[in-house]
């Protein structure tokens, strides 16, 4: 029997306890089942919970380790987060896990393409303090990506972050009243779009004068001001984007953040 690790928000804690781990990831192969990903439980600790302090930038404060067991012959896929997985059993994406060094091992992950049942849970552990990289793996001493989708609002240290990025230099954008007023007036969808994006800067009241815009009838407008939104107060775009997450367009969905579940 092969021993896993997934990891999930504390919250979920008792829910997995009761019913188990259910499939809402997909996998980065050609394989259509969900899944969920995982790694091998390890005697390294940090190799083990490696993925946690990443984890952790996106999803709840608080994080859970659900320790499972599978059969050594149960089909799984296995490899460097980005990369084509290779199919593989459970026992020899072990072994392969094992046959790395730890710098080749950060950043390895397992896909399983189907659920874990109550039974097959053995623990489920509180991790006090993730660890592990973030970013990237080996990301120490390269300066991490500054755009908004690796970047959210409120991270450690984002300031300076932002003020050493060419992202972030919005001189040559124009003010941000003169854009809102433009959004006000508009018809055409592709300014729109393109007056979306210079958007760059945001007050919490211009939530309301963007808002319009959920119900334009080109979908491209209504994943711009999807992407839009990131920028702006969370709270203030709850409401925004939970109507955006229901739009008829997956991509509009996507980029409103619609497949972002409670487990990982």
């Amino acid at each position: 029997m092969a021993w896993f690790v997934h990891l999930t928000p504390e919250k979920n804690s008792a829910r997995v306890r009761r019913s188990g781990l259910s499939p809402i990831s997909r996998s980065r192969s050609d394989d259509p089942r969900p899944g969920l990903y995982c790694t091998p439980l390890l005697a390294d600790y940090t190799l083990t919970y490696q993925w946690s302090r990443e984890i952790k930038r996106w999803k709840s404060p608080r994080l859970a380790a659900v320790h499972f067991r599978i059969p050594d012959d149960t089909a799984v896929t296995v490899g460097y987060y980005g990369d084509a997985p290779k199919p593989v059993t459970a026992a020899q994406a072990v072994a392969r896990f094992l046959s790395l060094s730890p710098e080749e091992m950060r950043g390895y992950e397992v896909f399983l393409p189907r659920g874990v049942t109550a039974k097959e849970i053995r623990r489920i552990k509180s991790l006090e303090r993730p660890i592990g990289w973030r970013y990237r793996p080996n990301a120490h001493g390269h300066r991490p990506c500054a755009c908004p989708a690796c970047l959210d609002r409120g991270e450690y240290r984002i300031s300076r972050i932002r003020d050493k990025s060419s992202y972030y230099d919005t001189s040559h954008l124009p003010p941000r009243q003169e854009v809102l007023e433009k959004l006000a007036t508009t018809r055409d969808s592709a300014e729109i779009v393109t007056l979306l994006d210079q958007l760059r800067s945001r007050g919490q009241g211009d939530i309301f004068r963007v808002a319009h815009l959920a119900d334009h009838p080109d979908p491209d407008v209504r994943e711009a001001l999807a992407y839009a939104l990131c920028g702006f107060n969370k709270k203030a775009a709850a409401e925004l984007l939970e109507k955006l997450r229901s739009d008829p367009l997956k991509d509009v969905r996507e980029a409103a953040g619609a497949d972002e579940d409670d487990d990982l």
